[in-house]
């Protein structure tokens, strides 16, 4: 086991700690509602509100744990603190820094761990809010985010508590001495503390909340005042900023983008900071949609800017998502949480989106939860299996291999479709597990269909980018083609283009290791990653898989056709075979054969098959190889 290290600044971060004065002190529930909410949003059984002391961490709130402290030398929280960033432990026990702790191995039998670093009001960390389970799991970006979400309200809190403090006990100095002019400022400093962001001086969410539930109370008693949208605006790409011009240069960007949206506000408007890099805005008078929408672009037009880095320029720009009064909410808080959710909605959407509140968007958000969570359970439950679609050559029309596909019967939605699920997995991290289990399970089939005599195909799994790029990718192939004693030339790997393009020289390392292996490489989807010829020439490759949305249309476009000759062409031109996904009927057929296309996929020959059937299809197209298709 490895005890955390201690601080170089430990004696400052003990004075901070000491200074909250919550060390000790009675359970409250303002703290005890975030450490609900974090484990009912995120489905775990435990969640805390630690407080890293100097030889324990002491939980100033506690859901679904007993103890109210443990030693600091065996805490995850005294690991988290020494960290810039969230920590995340997806297996303790795969963790050699807690593998042997006693929290993993005694009776509490941690074995995930997920902690956002709590700073007091001098930014020193003082403990984390945390969440944990005592079965392994990972935790997707929406899920980190909401964990950070709850992690501010909770630096909010503790900060908010200091201030109060300080000012109850500047006043009482007052008091006995009325015309100190010093202790006068210094009062009045601190009550703008208590509500203003320190940065960029505007309101902070303690706030506005107030704010908002004073204009609510306003128009309760004026029910013909119109209605009021607030909005939350979360800065796309800021990380990426932070990362290359470091803190300084990010908050000198926050105080530009502040200044640019505080010249369009009016009279009566509020702007507040909610976070690092999120704004909220309360806007009366605009409970018309199409008028909304019009002054929220306005808004977004204020905070897009291009910033210079030392890796090149940035374009920052932001997501937008609003909630109208009272149609979306009849109370602050709630009104700031929906248009959150709306606002995160427009980041999925791949930002500079304006997303408004709905309670469909809710649903879909509670239904990509849930399901997550019940994908978690899936695998054990066996609900997930694979089945297995053919390709074709179209010079001799023989299988050139077959894709394994993932499926999901879900025991009360029945088949639930993979652009469904596959995207949750992949936020979750959950694609990592569920991968290596197809990767397994195929090969397990390949070998079954060989001892049972069905003519051998290459079987081709697709890779997702966390597997290729976060995982020993070789390591795992390697055991699972040793363990099957798969020979080479059966397995290919399908990449998307996107992962070799993020990071061309690792993947082509990568992809190298692999084809010492004997496993053949394809790049899936080509065409939607805008690759280069001297991009493709870099790696280690051998077929091409060219977008569906391309053979889509490509016997009644001009323009998608020439765009599958061009890619039909460039491979050739490199050696590397062509196999056109998604052909669905003879037009297409034939425009593919008359590009020289190699492989076709697609119902027009066969729909994904389960794996009775596809033997039975490899057999009977095993009797006919050598004929041409017509």
């Amino acid at each position: 086991m490895q005890a955390p290290d201690i601080p170089l600044d430990e004696a400052r971060r003990l004075a901070a700690l000491y200074a909250t004065r919550l060390l000790g002190s009675s359970p409250e529930d303002a703290f005890d509602r975030i450490t609900r909410m974090a484990a009912r949003l995120l489905k775990m059984p435990i969640s805390l509100v630690s407080l890293v002391d100097k030889d324990i961490q002491w939980f100033k709130s506690r859901c679904g744990f007993t103890p109210t402290e443990s030693p600091r030398a065996v805490s995850f929280c005294g690991h988290a603190i020494l960290e810039h960033e969230p920590l995340v432990i997806p297996d303790a026990l795969l963790d050699p820094r807690f593998a042997d702790n006693p929290l993993v191995t005694g009776e509490q039998h941690v074995r995930f761990y997920a902690g956002v670093q709590l700073f007091s009001i001098d930014r020193m960390a003082i403990g984390t809010l945390c969440v944990l389970d005592r079965v392994p799991r990972t935790l997707g970006q929406d899920e980190l985010d909401i964990l950070r979400d709850l992690a501010r309200m909770v630096e909010g809190l503790i900060q908010h508590r200091q201030l109060a403090s300080a000012a109850r006990s500047l006043y009482a100095h007052m008091e006995l001495d009325p015309s100190n002019d010093e202790l006068s400022s210094a009062a009045g400093q601190v009550e703008f503390l208590l509500n203003h962001d320190v940065l960029t001086g505007l309101a902070n969410r303690q706030s506005l909340v107030r704010a908002v539930e004073k204009h609510l109370v306003a128009m309760g008693d004026n029910p013909a005042q119109a209605k009021t949208l607030v909005a939350s605006i979360n800065v796309d790409k800021f990380k990426r900023l932070n990362e290359l011009l470091g803190h300084h240069g990010g908050d000198k960007a926050l105080v530009t983008i502040t200044r640019s949206l505080q010249a369009l506000l009016r009279p009566g408007d509020m702007l507040a900071r909610a976070g690092n890099d999120e704004f909220v805005l309360l806007l009366p008078g605009l409970g018309d949609d199409s008028a909304a929408r019009d002054r929220l672009r306005q808004l977004m037009q204020a905070v897009h800017h291009e910033y210079m880095t030392p890796g090149g320029p940035i374009p920052l720009t932001c997501s937008i998502g609003y909630a109208i009064c009272p149609d979306d909410g009849e109370n602050g808080d709630l009104l700031l949480n929906n248009a959150a959710m709306a606002m995160r909605r427009a980041k999925a959407l791949g930002g500079g989106q304006i997303q408004r509140f709905s309670e469909e968007l809710k649903r879909a958000v509670n239904r990509k939860l849930t399901l997550e969570s019940q994908l978690r359970r899936a695998l054990d439950q066996d609900e997930l299996f694979l089945v297995y679609q053919p390709k074709i050559d179209l010079r001799s029309g023989a299988v050139a291999g077959i894709e394994v596909l993932l499926r999901w019967h879900h025991p009360e939605h029945g088949t639930v479709s993979p652009v469904e699920f596959i995207p949750i997995a992949e936020e979750s991290g959950l694609i990592v597990s569920i991968g290596e289990w197809v990767l397994k399970s195929a090969i397990a089939q390949s070998r079954a269909w060989h001892a049972e005599g069905v003519p051998d195909v290459t079987f081709a799994v697709n890779l997702s980018a966390r597997q290729f790029l976060a995982t020993d990718i070789v390591a795992t192939v390697d055991a699972a083609m040793r363990d099957a004693q798969l020979p080479p030339g059966v397995l290919e790997l399908e990449l998307t283009e996107s992962i070799s393009i993020d990071d061309p020289a690792r993947s082509a390392a990568l992809m190298n290791r692999l084809r010492e292996l004997g496993v053949t490489l394809s790049i899936d989807d080509f065409g939607t990653g805008y690759s280069s010829l001297s991009y493709l020439k870099r790696l280690p490759v051998d077929k091409l898989k060219i977008d569906r949305s391309f053979v889509l249309d490509m016997h009644q476009s001009a323009e998608s056709l020439a765009m599958v000759r061009a890619i039909i062409a460039m491979a050739h031109s490199l050696r590397l075979e062509v196999i056109a996904e998604g052909v669905e009927n003879v037009a297409q057929l034939d425009a593919l054969r008359a590009a020289e296309c190699d492989h076709i996929q697609g119902y027009v020959f066969s729909k994904p098959l389960p794996a009775a059937e596809c033997a039975a299809y490899l057999r009977r197209h095993a009797a006919r190889a050598a004929q041409p298709l017509a």
